[in-house]
């Protein structure tokens, strides 16, 4: 399970890690509140106003074309688990185990 307050490490494109530092703009590949990766080409942040949670979908593969795009916007769990069900992206469980320690709404205690 991923600490919540240490950012994920996004999945290696090319089988390296980056060594670059975190960007506060949500289009960014190195965004700082990237919360978890639903697949190489979806994950879910949290906004940078920390009002909402974001998934986000990449709109060209290979990844290091395209841009990130937001597809839904939500500010509880429930919402965010539906919507990721809807996308099809929970089959890892290691995503459905981080989605299930984020509080219940934005801002609010697990």
């Amino acid at each position: 399970m991923a600490n919540a307050s240490t950012p994920p490490v996004p999945p290696a494109i090319d089988g390296c890690r980056s060594t670059q530092t975190y960007s506060h703009r949500e289009r960014d590949d190195n965004y700082r509140s990237v919360i978890v990766w639903l697949a190489p080409r979806w994950r879910v942040i949290l906004c940078k106003d920390r009002a909402q949670w974001i998934i986000q979908h990449r709109t060209a593969d290979p990844l290091h074309r395209g841009v990130w795009r937001a597809r839904t916007y939500v500010t509880t769990k429930d919402s965010l688990v539906r919507a990721c069900a809807r996308l099809e992206p929970l089959s890892d469980p290691s995503v459905t185990v981080i989605l299930s320690v984020l509080p219940d709404r934005i801002g609010g205690e697990a």
